[in-house]
């Protein structure tokens, strides 16, 4: 079992920290029930322990068999014993693991092409995910990881983002799990995970998990900038990659801007044919007054937070 992703969580390190976490990453492909650290004559341990299984987790999808909840932590000045506890034997995790690299090949060889450029495989990296759904209470570890996102086809966003990291990361592609909290409209908040990806040097958060909630079709978080981003997410800015305004977002890339009413009529007028699109809206709107203009027969959504119209044409028989 390896998993040769891109590593940002260990690179944020100490030198002192990424040896535990080197230490912690050899345990567990071994299957250790115990990793046990001395500090040395006349030195101690300072280590923030849950800093550095954080970044394991996040930055190894592979370790999805270890219950993250049931790691005991014993820590003096001197000595630091971690115990692991897992959902699956060796052989168990092996076989799954091995379940959910055929998956990712036969995604790969299904959906990319040779000649695609690193926006284009993303993309349909994203487009992938939405088969998977979201997860209901009550969540079983698998829902938190790769198994459960692609192999159980029942996931919470954790799963999306580390699927979406393992798939990225197979395509040479830089992918982050950002952790964070989303804002719901009733104000509601909770934890939430979600991804930043550098296409040729442009970083940009992409939620998966978000935009399968429409049923496909949806770009509402694909690609944003940190200002867009943080309309209905939070995280800590000074952690993560900046993401400046780009022309990777969807909306950017493939003319769906309207910046007054007339824009939204002609976008409307120019994909009266089309099976579905979105619209990223640029000046104030709301969802009472979809009704004002003619997006034919079908579903309407509106994105308060992110200010996007989506249309799914009524397919008539």
């Amino acid at each position: 079992m390896n998993d040769n992703g891109s590593k940002f969580y260990y690179s944020r390190l100490t030198d002192g920290e990424k040896n535990l976490y080197d230490r912690i990453c050899e345990a567990l492909l071994r299957f250790e029930p115990a990793l046990s650290l001395h500090a040395g004559m006349g030195k101690a341990f300072t280590v923030d322990t849950g800093k550095i299984m954080t970044a394991v987790l996040f930055d190894n999808p592979v370790f999805f068999y270890l219950n993250r909840h049931r790691v005991i932590v014993k820590h003096t000045p001197m000595y630091i014993q971690l115990i692991f506890q897992y959902d699956y034997t060796k052989e168990e995790a092996e076989q799954l693991w091995a379940e959910v690299e055929r998956k990712v090949d036969l995604f790969i060889k299904n959906r990319i092409k040779p000649d695609m450029s690193p926006l284009a495989k993303q993309l349909s990296v994203h487009n992938f995910l939405y088969s998977i759904h979201t997860a209901e209470e009550p969540f079983d570890s698998d829902c938190f990881s790769v198994v459960g996102a692609l192999l159980r086809d029942r996931c919470v966003c954790e799963g999306f983002a580390k699927a979406y990291k393992l798939l990225c990361d197979r395509l040479g592609i830089a992918s982050i799990v950002v952790v964070g909290e989303a804002l719901h409209e009733n104000g509601r908040r909770e934890p939430h995970s979600w991804n930043i990806t550098r296409i040729k040097g442009v970083t940009a958060h992409t939620d998966a998990a978000w935009d399968s909630r429409f049923g496909g079709a949806a770009y509402d978080y694909f690609n944003l900038c940190d200002a867009d981003i943080a309309a209905d997410h939070c995280f800590d800015t000074e952690l993560y990659p900046k993401c400046v305004p780009n022309k990777i977002n969807y909306f950017y890339k493939n003319g769906l801007i309207a910046r007054d009413e007339d824009e939204l009529r002609k976008i409307i007028a120019d994909r009266a044919d089309e099976p579905y699109y979105s619209v990223k809206l640029l000046f104030p709107f709301s969802k009472e007054r979809l009704d004002e203009f003619s997006f034919g027969i079908g579903m309407l959504r509106y994105n308060a937070a992110q200010n996007i119209i989506g249309f799914i044409k009524a397919m008539i028989e």
